[in-house]
């Protein structure tokens, strides 16, 4: 039962997340009114999606941990292991400080002006998940205690477990990089990849699934609001 729990909760945050670059980025571009009308339709489903995997998640939160806990397989372990280097800062920031300046060198602005926008898609999440996990002070699961368990403005690390830094910062990168190619194959990669990142966080025992669906939508919206923001000011090229 609890399995299929799981998968279901997947299931529709990982179409969710994969529908939203696409429909974000699909706002900012010409239509008529039907298509424009369409696009928010769908994208409001995607977020109503996403909103039933993470009430679902909430609920089943220390049930869906068990199950985690019961799949562990040095298989399993190795396969998890490169979600490490797709969430943390100390590989994203080298990778996007190189991308843009190679695209300066060789005068690419509409490709560095692309990088600019991910990157500060990138590092209005990081910020956001900076000021909330201290703020909200969520237990953690491998602390041992059930999950509405909540210290607030603590500094210990044990109650930073809301939201995930590693999720928050590959979906906003992610995302940000499906708006800005605008290819279904690529927000459909962004999708499987903030999932694959956000089930490792519960498999290790790091997060609550509900810590994880949370932080997606989290660095989902916040790249595009980020990206539109840069786009109407700056326009998409510089």
């Amino acid at each position: 039962m609890m399995t299929r729990v799981w998968l279901l909760i997947v299931g529709a945050c990982a179409t969710s997340l994969l529908a939203a670059p696409a429909h974000a980025q699909g706002g900012t571009e010409g239509g008529t009114t039907g298509d424009v009308r369409s696009r928010d339709i769908r994208e409001r489903e995607a977020w109503a999606a996403s909103s039933v995997a993470l009430a679902a998640a909430f609920v089943f939160d220390e049930r869906l941990r068990s199950v985690a806990l019961a799949n562990h397989s040095p298989a399993l372990d190795r396969f998890s292991s490169a979600a490490d280097v797709l969430g943390t800062a100390g590989h994203i920031v080298p990778a996007l400080a190189t991308a843009y300046i190679g695209a300066r060198v060789f005068h690419q602005r509409s490709f560095a002006a692309a990088t600019l926008r991910v990157g500060a898609s990138y590092a209005v999440a990081d910020a956001i998940e900076s000021l909330l996990k201290p703020a909200v002070g969520r237990i953690r699961p491998n602390v041992g205690r059930e999950p509405l368990t909540f210290q607030p403005f603590s500094a210990r690390g044990a109650y930073h477990s809301f939201p995930s830094a590693h999720v928050v910062h590959i979906a906003s990168l992610a995302s940000a990089i499906a708006m800005e190619t605008n290819r279904p194959w690529v927000s459909a990669l962004a999708g499987a990849t903030i999932t694959y990142v956000g089930v490792q966080r519960v498999y290790r025992d790091q997060h609550w699934t509900s810590d994880v669906v949370a932080s997606g939508m989290l660095g989902v919206e916040a790249a595009k609001l980020t990206t539109h923001w840069m786009r109407r000011r700056w326009g998409s090229a510089e």
